[in-house]
């Protein structure tokens, strides 16, 4: 009998489930899922997306048998690569900022949009963010070391 390989693509779906799990978890017994009179509690979400989390880490790790050699091209990483420069920017420079940032770059250098689409682009999303999130709904977004620095 020949053991298979343990390879990425069984471990992250059992990584997912696992978070799944927890998702589930803590949305049911610590949140709550729903009241019979209020309807929805704070746990209802992510008890949802934990369910097809779940549900999709099952999908992924049976189809993680099959004997096909998977690459992942460059281009396969930008949204993760993406995120991470997102996050180190948020730290740095602000939430905001640096969205705006990566929507510049993403139109101009990723889409290769023009100059004129990328700026109006820009102006919607951050109409959209500023105005909803901000103005209306009061999210206090992460102003980064640098604001605090000179805030302070």
């Amino acid at each position: 009998m020949q053991l298979k390989k343990v390879t990425s693509q069984m471990v992250i779906p059992v990584v997912t489930a696992v978070i799944a799990a927890l998702f589930i978890y803590l949305g049911i017994t610590k949140y709550g899922f729903w009241h019979e009179l209020r309807g929805p509690l704070p746990g209802f979400f992510p008890t949802l997306i934990g369910v097809a989390l779940l549900a999709l880490s099952f999908i992924a790790f049976l189809g993680s048998f099959k004997e096909e050699k998977t690459t992942y091209p460059i281009e396969s990483w930008y949204p993760a690569l993406g995120v991470i420069a997102i996050m180190l920017a948020t730290l740095v420079i602000g939430m905001i900022p640096s969205l705006a940032l990566f929507v510049i770059l993403w139109l101009k250098w990723y889409e290769k949009y023009s100059w004129k689409t990328t700026l109006i682009g820009l102006a919607v999303i951050m109409a959209i963010v500023i105005g909803a999130f901000v103005m209306w709904l009061g999210v206090p977004f992460p102003k980064g070391i640098i604001y605090n620095w000179i805030a302070y």
